[in-house]
């Protein structure tokens, strides 16, 4: 049987050492284009260069860690809206089955229930709701 649980989301830790292999990978590679043969870096130049992409890891770090909180936000969000739709669906129904009950008796009884009428009259202190008309 296939399992349909949503994969588990990475960690922070595990997504910062990846962002910052990538950057150092890009920029390695960005830096070996424009390298000419023969040349070499001082180590200064290496660590200022090393630094920018800890800077630049840790600034995609920030990004996404943002986007992950409003994502969880947004989840929430979407929850608490099913949820709603969810309570709103049981009380429809709730009614239905109610309205279902109320038309079924009207036709087993052939008329209209008083209480129905009183509620539907426009003049509730109407004295021949739920008499009928008198013949005189």
């Amino acid at each position: 049987m296939t399992s349909h649980r949503r994969p588990k989301q990475p960690s922070r830790t595990r997504v910062t050492v990846l962002t910052t292999a990538a950057a150092a990978a890009v920029a390695l590679s960005a830096n070996a284009a424009d390298a000419t043969p023969g040349q070499k870096l001082s180590r200064d130049e290496v660590k200022t260069k090393v630094d920018k992409l800890y800077e630049q890891a840790e600034q995609a770090t920030e990004k996404y860690n943002g986007a992950n909180e409003k994502q969880r936000k947004l989840q929430k969000e979407v929850s608490a809206i099913q949820d709603g739709v969810a309570r709103g669906q049981q009380e429809l129904n709730a009614l239905r089955d109610g309205l279902g009950s109320l038309a079924s008796a009207q036709y087993r009884s052939g008329g209209i229930d008083p209480s129905v009428q009183l509620l539907l009259s426009s003049d509730p202190d109407d004295s021949s709701l739920g008499h009928p008309p008198s013949t005189s």
